[in-house]
């Protein structure tokens, strides 16, 4: 019974499939198919033109699917909690748990958890130290593709990210967010309770506070020396590891800061971009403008804890602190007398040298300082 049953089954499928093989061969089915075909060639033709320049993907699967939306910008995928529409449903799926706080991807060394296994990759490797990413410029390596592509830009001075306002140029996008606040009036509303200067980062607020504090959080691990800013450490660091990553294009001479380079290249080109708007003097840093202004307003914003004289710039203070903690940093190497500032060492070091420069015209005789040269002068007066 069931061969029977079987053996009809298979008549009547090869019945069907003779009947629409002859409804294909007849002529009106086959110049409709005709172009139907011809309509599906052109189709595919265009589809193949818009596609030409993606070889991804060469099959009818879903990947092809997903790859055409990079094409016609199709986004099917949307949040319901605030809108926000994405290609893929991956990617969804990890925009949602910006809103739910969800983060199934744990440090097994510290605990600490992300929403995308690719931030724990990168995480992972502040404690393994792991940096694949190296600049072939100066050799130096990151853990991430982004920081290397940023530092980049300090040897190329690529800095695609400019203030429409002014037209100074960032080579990172966050830099030019935080620029962009100085052109909005009210945007610098964190100001500093002992001075008055304004931020318009909470952030900043913080590093300044430590200009009255004295607090230098982030330690030297060769020196000791402290710093009030990490990246003022990293600047520091380059003094014992000898760096200088950017270099002057007119004389070749070398700088561990890109800031320098700037101040440097000015002393080329004469600019002085930064005027006093009352007595019209000129600046190469905008630095040296503000420490002028005080001499106008009187201003001194910088009170010694110990005794209470204030001075104008911090500069000033660092170097008055010394008096009462008798720190001198500044050794002689050749008979090892110890100096609070760095021109007291300059001027030390010229009586170890033979050479005596100012020259008494009156009476022939010559000094090797010049206070001393002046002194004498006054005798023949």
């Amino acid at each position: 019974m069931l061969l029977l049953y079987s053996t009809v089954v298979h008549i009547v499928v090869f019945y069907w499939c003779f009947i629409n093989k002859l409804d294909w061969l007849s002529p009106d089915s086959q110049d409709q198919d005709g172009r139907s075909n011809e309509n599906s060639e052109s189709n595919s033709d265009e589809e193949l033109k818009q596609n030409k320049k993606c070889k991804k993907h060469k099959d009818h699967s879903p990947k092809l699917k997903t790859q055409k939306r990079t094409h016609t910008a199709e986004r099917p995928f949307s949040c319901q909690t605030c809108g926000g529409c994405f290609s893929k449903r991956s990617i969804l799926t990890v925009h949602m748990r910006t809103h739910t706080g969800e983060r199934p991807f744990s440090c097994q060394t510290c605990g600490k958890r992300f929403s995308r296994s690719s931030d724990l990759t990168v995480h992972k490797r502040t404690h393994t130290g792991e940096r694949p990413f190296s600049c072939e410029t100066c050799g130096r390596c990151f853990s991430k593709r982004s920081i290397l592509t940023v530092h980049m830009r300090t040897h190329t001075g690529e800095r695609p990210f400019s203030c429409q306002t002014c037209g100074k140029g960032f080579c990172q996008r966050s830099n030019l967010i935080t620029h962009l606040r100085t052109h909005i009036r009210g945007e610098r509303s964190f100001s500093c309770e002992i001075c008055g200067k304004c931020f318009s980062l909470a952030s900043k607020l913080a590093v300044h506070m430590r200009s009255h504090t004295g607090e230098k959080p982030y330690p030297c691990e060769t020196c000791g020396k402290c710093f009030s800013q990490s990246g003022h450490l990293g600047i520091h660091m380059r003094t014992h590891t000898g760096e200088k990553p950017y270099s002057c294009e007119t004389c070749g001479r070398c700088f561990s800061r890109s800031s320098e380079l700037t101040f440097h290249i000015r002393t080329h080109t004469g600019e002085k971009p930064y005027p006093c708007e009352v007595c019209g003097k000129c600046f190469s840093q905008s630095s040296k403008l503000t420490d002028h202004m005080r001499t106008h307003t009187g201003e001194k914003p910088y009170p010694c804890d110990f005794c209470g004289k204030c001075f104008s710039r911090s500069g000033q203070l660092t170097v008055h602190l010394r008096t009462h903690t008798g720190e001198k940093p500044y050794p002689c190497e050749t008979c090892g007398r110890c100096f609070a500032q760095r021109g007291s060492l300059t001027k030390h070091m010229t009586t170890h040298k033979d050479e005596k420069s100012f020259l008494c015209l009156i009476c022939g005789k010559r000094f090797s300082q010049l206070s001393s040269f002046t002194s004498h002068m006054k005798l023949h007066i």
